[in-house]
């Protein structure tokens, strides 16, 4: 700073001095600014369903003596987040102070591995009417971290969906894949919701009732299978539903990946009546063998009526 331009600052300085400690008693408090935000931590909702916007409250204030000037800049490099401060400049009168609202707006879908580092810089511009030179500039600084909350997504995917016919204590196996469709790796659980119900009927699950795996971000699991075993004992058909379930361990709030497969028990036949088990013939069959029995009868009756008949002739006869 030039020797003229040093006298005439300090000049100023002592009149804004001399005019502060005519409005207080005590004594003058340098020109200077504060920062602060009230979240310096925020998480951005990036779930499909959702907007990707996050607000923070900031505010900037003057704590000297003077009225007093103030810019703010941001320092951000999120490529895949826009950052905006809704005001940049404040005049502040002496211990006054003012919120403002700084808004992140990013895209759906972003990896929960993101973060990214923000920092906000107030600065002095003017004191009074007098422009504050760079050389004796009062600043404030505040620093915080955008990061991406996770959220959690899952579909069940089971190819084969047709109805599984049973007998009496017959085992079966049913395969199914998951895929993680959230922004970070999942533990995903695949389990069957309506077990306890069918284990009071007399269904068995020899290999649990439940599958879980470590699926990555945009990843598909191996294929995994649950077993079903029939009751050990069936008096009637009857049908019922086994509904499987997959859900977020990341998310506890995920929407769950449902699906319904049908199964169909079939009693065991006894036997009894004709031909040892008359019940499994069909009426066709039923139908051929009444007619084989009408000729069969009918012949019969043609081979007795004939043999009175010649009996009679031969006897009709002389000796």
């Amino acid at each position: 700073m030039s020797t003229p331009r040093r006298w005439s600052f300090l000049l100023a300085l002592l009149m804004l001095s001399s005019l502060a400690m005519q409005t207080t008693a005590q004594a003058p408090t340098a020109p200077g600014v504060e920062i602060d935000c009230e979240d310096k931590q925020p998480e951005m909702d990036v779930h499909p369903l959702n907007d990707p916007v996050v607000e923070i409250t900031c505010t900037v204030k003057n704590p000297s003596s003077f009225q007093e000037s103030i810019s703010v800049e941001k320092e951000w490099d999120g490529m895949e987040v826009d950052m905006m401060l809704g005001e940049d400049t404040f005049d502040l009168g002496p211990g006054e102070e003012e919120d403002f609202t700084v808004t992140f707006t990013g895209q759906t879908r972003l990896s929960s591995e993101l973060s990214y580092d923000f920092t906000l810089s107030a600065t002095v511009t003017n004191v009074g009417m007098l422009d504050w030179p760079e050389g004796l500039s009062s600043n404030a600084t505040v620093s915080g971290d955008l990061n991406i909350a996770t959220f959690g997504m899952v579909d069940l995917e089971i190819s084969d969906k047709s109805t599984r016919t049973m007998q009496e204590g017959e085992e079966i196996n049913i395969s199914f894949q998951f895929q993680n469709n959230g922004n970070d790796e999942d533990k995903i659980r695949v389990s069957i919701t309506n077990a306890v119900e069918l284990e009071e009927l007399g269904f068995m699950f020899p290999g649990g009732t439940f599958v879980a795996e470590d699926v990555s971000e945009d990843g598909v699991s191996t294929v995994r299978d649950l077993t079903v075993r029939a009751p050990s004992e069936v008096l009637a058909d009857e049908r019922y539903q086994i509904i499987f379930q997959a859900q977020s361990g990341n998310d506890e709030d995920a929407p769950v990946s449902e699906t319904t497969i049908s199964i169909q028990l079939e009693a065991a036949k006894t036997a009894g009546g004709l031909g040892g088990g008359l019940e499994e013939v069909d009426k066709d069959t039923m139908v051929m063998y009444g007619s084989i029995a009408a000729a069969v009868l009918f012949g019969l009756i043609f081979v007795v009526a004939l043999a009175k008949a010649l009996r009679r002739k031969a006897n009709a006869q002389p000796m």
